[in-house]
């Protein structure tokens, strides 16, 4: 497991794992805002939990909806329930985000992925098995959006997001690329 502590990034309290940043306390602008979509979803999923940055943006545009957040990682869990405070229509999973969406018979209107392991995003991601049991869990007109940080496998990567899912859009804030997927 990552050493996971609050730290700062651009004068901002973050939550670091090994020192990369995984989530603000004000995610207004970055990647976190581009994973909030322009409609109210329903059921969401965010597979990541990281400290909490999405669901606190999603809850702040559009009121209480039910957010499932899985995250494997205790010391991570511990610290965003501390930052997160009271989402009473947020349930967090402690689990591996690629066991859950293997086993999991739910279905959900939007899916935040966003799986990294400090600064490296893990490659099970853009695995086959992975994305296509992902679509699977998506209502009839759901959305996934993965962030990816931008380096020399992202067109590699969304190549193999397009094999599974149609590409809507790409937002590329900062060094990732949010893609947004049916």
């Amino acid at each position: 497991m990552p050493e996971v502590r609050w730290g700062e990034d651009e004068d901002r309290p973050a939550l670091l794992a090994n020192g990369a940043v995984q989530s603000v306390t004000d995610g207004s602008h970055g990647y976190w805002a581009a994973m909030v979509p322009d409609a109210r979803p329903g059921r969401t999923l965010l597979l990541g939990l990281g400290g909490g940055t999405v669901a606190h943006l999603l809850c702040a545009r559009f009121g209480p909806l039910p957010i499932v957040a899985v995250d494997d990682d205790p010391h991570m869990i511990a610290l965003a329930e501390r930052t997160l405070g009271d989402l009473p229509s947020l349930q967090v999973v402690q689990a591996d985000a690629f066991r859950y969406v293997a086993e999991s018979d739910e279905r959900f209107d939007l899916a935040c992925v966003d799986l990294y392991r400090g600064a490296q995003v893990q490659g099970a991601i853009v695995g086959r098995p992975f994305l296509r049991r992902l679509r699977g869990m998506l209502a009839p007109r759901g959305q996934a959006a993965f962030n990816l940080f931008l380096d020399r496998r992202t067109a590699r990567r969304m190549h193999r997001i397009g094999r599974v899912f149609r590409i809507l859009r790409t937002i590329r804030p900062g060094q990732n690329v949010v893609v947004w997927c049916r």
